[in-house]
């Protein structure tokens, strides 16, 4: 299970100040873009909502179900983003919305030029391995927050509410950075979605399959950086570019997800399920669990133990 980086509510609006109790709207415009808070403190289904620029939307409270490109209705939950294409209608469930339990969301729309002119400074400066583009991938339009996403969006939040007379300075770099671990994010996703189909063109798609097959084995950078034929610099350097983690963080993160596989059984140690997952080091894992999940091993594995009985 993907871990959520929540970013942080907004404060919620005064009953006197509210114009409707369904998507009730507070606005803060830059010259790139512009920032819309919406509540809602009732049931509703089937709300429409269309920006005439990309949007990119984070969950901070309650719950929504998403209709997106005629696809199946999804559950979309704080810790969550989702990014829509300009002119592209939202059809928007709240199940379960009240006053006591609203659902609060930013909807960040940004200037398709701004957007044209990161893509173009990208691929002009940062051309990206295999003659890949820079570019928004609307195919990967839902994700988890990652903590590096989290934080842009609480400081977008900071700035652009916020009195600072730097401010569309200071948004127009953050929105940058955004967009860029955005497509990181999406970069990533699509290799690990597709590894059969790309490992054979992409050199860190088929990197990505090596370290997924022999992930409980010792996995060696120098070794790594070989197979893609890259010197070990280069390769590092690289691969954090194009995906947005370095390789050994990488591979950190994608041991402690079996390792939480492996704690899923209850006849299964913390001891065993460190050394399963590839980790030779119970206190290096221990500490670095305790980092990205959030809890240490004994109780997230004490959680899963409540959780059967």
């Amino acid at each position: 299970m993907n871990e959520r980086n929540l970013v942080s509510p907004f404060a919620l609006t005064g009953k006197k100040e509210l114009r409707t109790l369904v998507e009730n709207r507070k606005a803060y415009t830059l010259n790139h873009c512009e920032l819309n808070i919406y509540e809602t403190y009732e049931r509703s289904e089937l709300v429409p909502l269309t920006f005439s620029d990309l949007v990119i939307t984070s969950m901070l409270r309650g719950k929504k179900v998403m209709h997106l490109f005629d696809k199946p209705g999804f559950d979309y939950l704080p810790g969550e983003t989702v990014i829509v294409p300009p002119n592209v209608t939202m059809t928007i469930d709240f199940p379960e919305a009240s006053e006591i339990n609203p659902s609060q969301c930013t909807a960040l729309a940004i200037n398709q030029q701004e957007i044209r002119n990161t893509l173009d400074f990208l691929n002009e400066n940062y051309p990206r391995a295999n003659n890949d583009l820079w570019q928004l991938n609307y195919q990967q339009f839902h994700f988890f927050n990652n903590y590096e996403l989290a934080q842009l969006i609480n400081k977008l939040i900071g700035i652009s509410t916020g009195d600072n007379l730097a401010k569309d300075v200071l948004a127009n770099l953050t929105l940058k950075e955004l967009l860029i671990r955005i497509m990181q994010m999406q970069n990533l996703h699509e290799m690990k979605d597709n590894l059969t189909q790309m490992s054979t063109s992409n050199r860190f798609a088929y990197i990505l399959q090596y370290i997924k097959a022999h992930l409980t084995e010792k996995l060696n950078i120098d070794a790594l950086s070989q197979m893609a034929y890259m010197s070990k610099a280069s390769f590092f350097r690289t691969f954090k570019h194009e995906l947005g983690v370095s390789p050994v963080d990488y591979i950190i993160k994608e041991r402690i997800q079996l390792a939480k596989q492996f704690m899923q059984n209850p006849y299964c140690s913390i001891a065993d399920a460190c050394f399963k997952a590839g980790f030779n080091n119970q206190h290096y894992f221990s500490r670095v669990f305790r980092k990205m999940v959030g809890t240490t091993p004994s109780l997230y594995k004490a959680g899963i133990v409540k959780t059967i009985n």
